[in-house]
């Protein structure tokens, strides 16, 4: 018997597969096209998804989305009876529960991962993996996180918040990406080297770091003021920004919606206090809603 069942053999899949082999673990896979399965020392193909599921105890969901996760293993979910399913596949809180009402409806355990790393980190000191369930159940798969390896994070029992953690995890992402395009096209209109730039942004880590520990801070405790960087200090150069943005043909910028809301807050009279206090603005939008 096998001590992991990976259902999956895309990027990611395979990259569960070489890490739990590499620790030592024995691995049964299934995958649509068994070509894709990763030939390496401790890992067995099966061409049938419920002879991959009966073979381990704790299995791997490493498909693509929900809806895949329910057309391939919807019909062996007996199989899973006894056994702990990991669902790592990507998608929203809201499709959480589906799937784990099924297959607790079959007699299984079921837990919630989100990967937030890129493959090949998956093994290493790198990888960063958050989970989501009862605590028994995840100590249970302590041979599959032990070989994921890296840092990783048990949010509690409530399995949608592994997938609600993913989804705030990448809209941080892209908004760093995002202001990083819009930045590279400012730098190429005005002849500032991509090079350079590329060079200074880790100089940027430690403020913006700064930044986030702060607002954590003063968003619990509901007091904004703060003089080291108050509101009227971000809006002097915020001024700025969108016409130095639309100059280098940045259509539908981020910058202006973050002028307006810094100065709707200076409005209401957060002259002097920290720019997490346009949190605020979105949780009265939110109670209106």
């Amino acid at each position: 018997m096998a001590q992991v069942a990976v259902i999956g053999s895309g990027v990611m899949g395979s990259a569960v597969t070489r890490a739990c082999a590499d620790a030592g673990l024995s691995v049964a896979v299934w995958n649509r096209t068994p070509a894709r399965v990763p030939r390496h020392a401790g890992v067995t193909r099966h061409d049938e998804v419920a002879d991959a599921v009966r073979a381990a105890p704790i299995v791997v969901s490493a498909l693509l989305n929900y809806d895949v996760a329910h057309e391939v293993l919807g019909p062996v979910l007996g199989e899973l009876a006894g056994r702990t399913l990991v669902q790592t596949s990507s998608g929203a809180p809201a499709e959480v529960g589906p799937l784990a009402d099924a297959v607790h409806g079959a007699g299984g355990s079921y837990l919630e991962a989100a990967i937030l790393n890129y493959p090949q980190a998956i093994g290493t000191a790198g990888a960063f993996t958050v989970y989501a369930g009862p605590v028994a159940t995840y100590e249970s798969v302590s041979p599959l996180t032990d070989a994921v390896s890296g840092t990783r994070i048990h949010l509690g029992p409530e399995l949608t918040t592994a997938k609600a953690y993913l989804l705030v995890a990448a809209a941080y992402y892209y908004a760093c990406v995002n202001g990083f395009l819009e930045c590279a096209a400012m730098a190429l209109d005005q002849g500032v080297p991509l090079p350079a730039f590329a060079r200074s942004v880790p100089m940027y880590q430690a403020g913006l770091q700064s930044t986030v520990d702060t607002g954590v801070e003063l968003i619990a405790r509901g007091d904004y003021t703060f003089e080291q960087a108050p509101l009227t200090t971000h809006l002097d150069i915020l001024r700025y920004l969108p016409g130095f943005a639309a100059q280098a043909g940045v259509t539908d910028s981020f910058l202006p919606a973050v002028r307006d809301r810094v100065q709707r807050a200076v409005d209401l009279g957060g002259s002097r206090e920290h720019i997490a206090v346009v949190v605020e603005q979105f949780r009265a939008g939110r109670a209106a809603g």
